[in-house]
């Protein structure tokens, strides 16, 4: 009897301590969604981590959230850091986009179909944000001659090491190459830059995103400017600066941002023509 009494009392401790640890993974979880509703992502980021270091305990449909959420909290920090210039908050975490996508893969692996759509939803968002990041770090550049700063141009290299272990992690992406091509002319690579940007536009052609994405004229302005300027190839120039201006009309037209490249792609072609006369 004595036994027995120690056995139940035993089972009983077990099911209070799991009850008890369960209820703390579905609070961490909960406290994560409310950080992220009020946009405190270092407290997000902080109660995710804690709810997946015991994901197995956490309720079987918030782990795929759990891992999502995680995910579109350091797309949102980051494009913050990113409008706010941080670039000490970028140096310090220089796999935050890698680790990132390698929740997404986990939030897949996790989940039952209800949640594909904000796994698409947040892919997107960190495809963007890494877009506007590595762009940024081009703007930075001159042409061909880095930045004559060290440490922008080591930051230059982390980020392409960063985008190539992307590539190899989510596949076929036009973003990606559209990114490293662009990285790869500024380094004055121009080879590596046209290799992305032929296989960028090869994928884009096959699986057109749903609507136009304008960060892709990118790969046609850039194009333009390799032909025309560093091969001579003023037939395929004329053709990249046409293909560059119908993109831009085509789904672009009264765009600010849009309008001022293509003022800048019109000069380019009245040039182009000059040259073929």
């Amino acid at each position: 009897m004595k036994i027995l009494n120690k056995l139940y009392f035993l089972i009983s401790f077990i099911g209070i301590y799991s009850m008890q640890t369960l209820h703390a993974q579905d609070q961490s979880y909960e406290n994560g969604m409310a950080a992220y509703n009020k946009k405190d992502y270092e407290t997000a980021l902080l109660s995710f981590t804690q709810a997946l270091d015991n994901k197995y305990l956490m309720k079987g449909k918030d782990v795929p959230r759990a891992y999502n959420y995680r995910a579109k909290t350091v797309a949102e920090y980051f494009g913050v850091m990113l409008s706010n210039n941080n670039s000490e908050f970028i140096s310090n975490n220089p796999n935050i986009l890698v680790n990132a996508f390698e929740d997404l893969d986990q939030a897949i692996r996790f989940d039952d179909g209800k949640c594909s759509d904000l796994i698409a939803e947040t892919k997107g968002d960190l495809l963007n944000v890494t877009f506007q990041f590595g762009k940024t770090i081009a703007d930075s550049l001159r042409v061909d001659r880095g930045s004559n700063d060290p440490k922008t141009d080591s930051l230059v290299v982390l980020v392409i090491d960063e985008l190539l272990i992307l590539k190899d992690l989510i596949g076929a992406s036009y973003e990606i190459n559209d990114l490293l091509g662009l990285l790869q002319f500024k380094h004055g690579n121009i080879e590596e830059a046209t290799t992305y940007f032929k296989e960028s536009e090869k994928i884009y052609q096959q699986s057109p995103p749903a609507s136009a994405d304008y960060n892709h004229v990118y790969n046609y302005y850039y194009s333009v400017l390799i032909n025309y300027s560093k091969l001579h190839d003023f037939d395929q120039a004329l053709v990249d600066v046409k293909k560059a201006r119908k993109f831009v009309s085509d789904h672009f037209d009264g765009n600010e941002e849009a309008s001022a490249l293509d003022a800048k792609l019109e000069a380019l072609e009245f040039q182009i023509k000059l040259l073929k006369e």
